[in-house]
């Protein structure tokens, strides 16, 4: 049990998948910084740090999203507010889901601040460990990712990266009894993130690891291993990921 606790989960899908999305939920520290690798620091932080203890809160200045005066069915809520707290995990500031008129259990719905513009990449810590589950959707309100943020010791971050964007991402509270849940680091990339193809355990880095991946899946006939897209894994697969290994990453 101990070591399910602590370990964290990255989901890698080849880019040449038709719907790739990479996925992440663990301890913070090294879970985030795998994802700020992957996105190469795309994907901007909202800190609430300029916020003042009680202020709603919509806009988010630090990125380029928003708090949507939304219920996940599209019901009109009151925004979040700011609490202040000293067990924040950066800072002493975090996003209560509740108070201003929201329930406990209320979930978040955020937006891209312009309309008509998507979200590449998302990323949050749960402030105080409980375990949510994110989900983004495109403009017709369908599922594209689902991931959920475990209750981990010491905080978890967790968050996506997908091609093609989402509309809305709704974070919304499972595990805590009360229902009474903080966010904190906020991250969103409202630009696509350019995917490496070879960076098959989703880390920003492309080495022996890499090569690693490429094997199990490759003897796994993991999707992830089709280098030619063409449903076969043979020496053509091996041909391909070693000329994009060797091409490397921008």
């Amino acid at each position: 049990m101990q070591f399910v606790m602590f370990m964290f989960v990255v989901m890698c899908l080849s880019p040449l998948a038709v719907a790739d999305v990479v996925t992440y939920s663990g301890p913070l520290e090294a879970t985030r910084s795998q994802f700020n690798s992957y996105t190469r620091g795309a994907a901007s932080l909202e800190d609430f740090e300029t916020f003042a203890d009680g202020q709603e809160v919509g806009d988010m200045p630090g990125n380029g999203a928003r708090f949507a005066p939304e219920y996940p069915d599209g019901l009109a809520a009151p925004l979040p507010l700011i609490q202040a707290s000293a067990n924040a995990p950066s800072g002493d500031r975090w996003l209560a889901n509740f108070g201003n008129g929201r329930p406990a259990f209320s979930a978040w719905v955020i937006r891209p601040d312009n309309e008509g513009d998507l979200i590449y990449a998302f990323g949050q810590v749960n402030a105080q460990g409980d375990w949510v589950r994110i989900e983004g959707f495109d403009g017709d309100d369908q599922l594209v990712v689902s991931v959920d943020a475990q209750p981990i010791v010491a905080g978890c971050f967790a968050g996506f990266i997908v091609p093609d964007g989402v509309s809305k991402v709704v974070v919304t509270p499972l595990g805590n009894f009360d229902g009474l849940n903080g966010m904190d680091d906020v991250q969103v990339a409202t630009s696509p993130i350019e995917v490496c193809a070879v960076d098959l355990n989703c880390d920003g880095f492309i080495n022996f690891f890499d090569i690693s991946e490429f094997i199990a899946a490759y003897t796994a006939m993991d999707p992830r291993a089709d280098f030619t897209g063409d449903g076969v894994f043979n020496f053509f697969d091996v041909s391909a990921f070693i000329a994009q290994y060797s091409a490397g990453c921008s």
